[in-house]
């Protein structure tokens, strides 16, 4: 990208594009995208916050965080809940 973006990655995955870049570039970066691209259907159009590293729970943790993430999801004051846990993948 040629505008004054701090771009740190770009993924191309089943015909997706996914550009990350720090939070506070996030309209510079959506503009430089417009201005090269046009029009463009964005899938997801937000800023994300993604852990630097992540922190595996596992056994008898993963009832238990995920109950945590249940209590906060359920009260009104909390809007978006950001963690680096890495859980196991369910099997359904």
């Amino acid at each position: 990208m040629e505008a004054d973006v701090d771009v740190t990655d770009i993924e191309l995955e089943d015909g997706r594009i996914t550009v990350f870049a720090p939070h506070t570039d996030y309209a510079k970066a959506k503009q430089a995208l417009l201005d090269t691209f046009g029009e463009i259907d964005f899938e997801a159009d937000e800023i994300q916050f993604l852990p630097q590293t992540t922190t595996p729970v596992e056994g008898d943790d993963v009832a238990m965080f995920e109950k945590l993430l249940g209590m906060l999801d359920d009260l009104d004051d909390v809007q978006n809940v950001y963690h680096s846990a890495e859980l196991p993948e369910s099997n359904e």
